[in-house]
């Protein structure tokens, strides 16, 4: 559900992924992907201070969920913290070093 989340972020689709991160809330709010999407659903509205608190609670939820750490990255990236980015797409590619986004 993250990638499709992404994928209709980077269509600027925001009605259908704000439907999404809705029902993803509603049925599983222990699951990292929910928070990914609803981040993605704040990001493609630029409230990136937002989507950041999402990002965060994805990790909070499952450390292990690298894609939630390079989703983190590119929205401190968006902000300027460009240190804080680099922390979480080194923490994306020590959990999977095969996982070529964060490279």
């Amino acid at each position: 559900m993250a990638l499709y989340s992404t994928a209709l972020w980077h269509l600027q689709k925001e009605v259908a992924l704000s439907s999404l991160a809705q029902e993803l809330v509603e049925f599983d709010k222990a699951c990292p992907e929910t928070w990914c999407t609803s981040g993605n659903c704040f990001s493609l509205q630029k409230e990136h201070d937002i989507a950041i608190k999402f990002f965060q609670r994805a990790i909070q939820v499952d450390s292990d969920c690298a894609y939630a750490y390079i989703l983190l990255g590119h929205e401190y990236v968006s902000t300027e913290e460009l240190d804080k980015a680099m922390c979480c797409f080194r923490s994306a590619i020590r959990i999977d070093s095969r996982h070529y986004i964060a490279w």
